[in-house]
């Protein structure tokens, strides 16, 4: 079991990786980034879709399966309408968009895996960079899908061996709040311990 102060050492590992990805994202925008402070703690998979409005929620998605000196999964998510500002700030269009339409959200917002990958990748190399571990990441999940759709994955490799896991999430929002998504780092436990070993906390 991980304690409060455990706990902690790995909010402030998310905190510098959400933080580089942000700048990335910063870098792309011309404009501040900002994040929220992380939370962490042990949860159940069903109640990681409990601070959106509904299961079926349709939002854009990236999962990556992470392996090496850490398994486990990160994942960036974002609603629809905040992925549409942010590539409009970035192509500096305004991009208008069906909310009904389906396949017309699918097909604008194909841009937004690369962005996605960028997030994650530099959000690793910063923990795999304060850890000394090494972290291998596997081909992104991209997707725009309800979701729990998208939480599917983690929560089926998963939930054969437990019903809950250690999630960190961190907010990342433009100063306009135009631009709002969240990270998602979900080691596993024994993940935990080896980065707790690295640090000298075991």
């Amino acid at each position: 079991m991980l304690d409060s102060e455990k706990l902690s050492i790995f909010k402030e590992i998310s905190n510098i990786g959400s933080g580089n990805a942000s700048n990335s994202l910063a870098a792309m925008l011309n404009e501040m980034v900002d994040i929220g402070i992380p939370k962490s703690d042990l949860v159940n998979f069903s109640s990681i879709t409990d601070e959106y409005e509904s299961q079926e929620e349709i939002v854009v998605g990236n999962v990556l399966e992470l392996s090496g000196d850490i398994k486990g999964f990160i994942m960036v998510i974002m609603k629809v309408e905040a992925a549409f500002n942010l590539i409009s700030k970035i192509t500096k269009q305004v991009i208008r968009y069906n909310p009904n339409d389906y396949d017309d959200i699918r097909q604008q917002l194909s841009s937004m895996g690369e962005i996605c990958n960028i997030l994650c990748g530099t959000y690793l190399t910063a923990m795999s960079e304060m850890t000394g571990m090494s972290i291998n990441q596997s081909v992104p999940y991209f997707s725009i899908d309800m979701v729990m759709a998208i939480m599917n994955l983690p929560i089926t490799l998963y939930g054969e061996v437990t019903d809950s896991a250690l999630c960190i999430e961190t907010d990342f929002f433009t100063m306009d709040q135009e631009v709002q998504g969240k990270y998602y780092f979900m080691p596993e436990l024994e993940s935990c311990k080896k980065v707790l070993e690295m640090l000298g906390m075991a």
